[in-house]
């Protein structure tokens, strides 16, 4: 698990300012009890882009649930088709798609 950390706090506000902060943890605990920001991540940052915007690093792990038997109560019914980790791959598919 990758925890984000600036040596010094300018360098977040930087990132900030230039807009390449594009995923942050959530305030708050999830229905289960855990934490939103589950690796301390410094301002919560959960990825980066470069400057284009065509780079993108993050922490969480939406290839881990892309498949509905990649949940971990995938067993009970009425879970959704595909998995919510799918949303993200199929938005950069559709933007790269749109803004060759």
């Amino acid at each position: 698990e990758g925890r984000f950390v600036c040596r010094e706090e300018w360098i977040l506000q930087g990132l900030e300012q230039a807009g390449q902060v594009v995923l942050k943890y959530a305030p708050g605990a999830d229905d289960d009890g855990r934490p939103a920001n589950p690796n301390g991540s410094q301002g919560d940052v959960a990825g980066l882009c470069d400057p284009t915007g065509r780079v993108l690093g993050l922490m969480p792990h939406p290839e881990r649930h892309v498949l509905p038997t990649q949940h971990p109560r995938w067993t009970r019914t009425g879970l959704a088709p595909e998995g919510e980790g799918l949303a993200l791959f199929r938005n950069a598919v559709r933007f790269f798609t749109d803004n060759p």
